[in-house]
């Protein structure tokens, strides 16, 4: 997502890729159409979400559901499962700025559950078009933006009925807001 978004731009300053139109990137997840929109931002086809617990991959959950819970610390979390090509667990949160991304974030990424590990992304619902989020990415700890993240936190929160992907939504994370 964000990542796609950085090669898009680095790809077209280069000249390995054209200034206006579209064009594809190949990744890990598939191939992604790129475009440039009025404001010159690159918008990313991140393809369509994928909530099957085997697509994330999640396991001991009994089947697809909106949300699910594992008990981490002796508490239950609360999460919805999605595939961006790459695993998500979404979970909201009242306050992002008071969650505790780093810890309950690194004991997802390690919970059993995932035997892949997972991004876990803790959103704030504002509104019916915009939350706040914040992301602990596999491998690199909290990110001060998570394009799949994004997309995992809008697609698992409207399944959920709590935002209208149909409108779109504006996702504000540390480093700036995505659409």
């Amino acid at each position: 997502g964000n990542g796609a978004r950085c090669i898009a731009a680095w790809l077209v300053r280069d000249g390995a890729a054209p200034a206006a139109g579209a064009f594809a990137i190949q990744s890990d997840a598939g191939l992604h159409a790129v475009q440039r929109d009025a404001d010159g931002q690159f918008v990313i086809d991140m393809g369509a979400p994928r909530f099957a617990p085997d697509a994330v991959p999640l396991h001991g959950c009994g089947g697809e559901a909106d949300a699910y819970t594992v008990v981490i610390g002796g508490a239950p979390i609360r999460f919805g499962a999605v595939s961006m090509g790459n695993p998500h667990a979404v979970l909201e949160v009242a306050d992002v700025a008071r969650a505790d991304v780093a810890g309950i974030g690194a004991a997802m990424q390690a919970h059993p559950a995932f035997p892949h590990s997972v991004n876990a992304g803790f959103a704030q619902v504002l509104s019916p078009t915009g939350l706040r989020l914040r992301v602990f990415e596999r491998g690199a700890g909290e990110t001060l933006a998570c394009g799949s993240g994004a997309c995992a936190a809008v697609a698992a929160l409207a399944r959920q009925g709590r935002v209208d992907a149909r409108r779109g939504v504006d996702v504000d994370l540390p480093g700036g807001r995505l659409r």
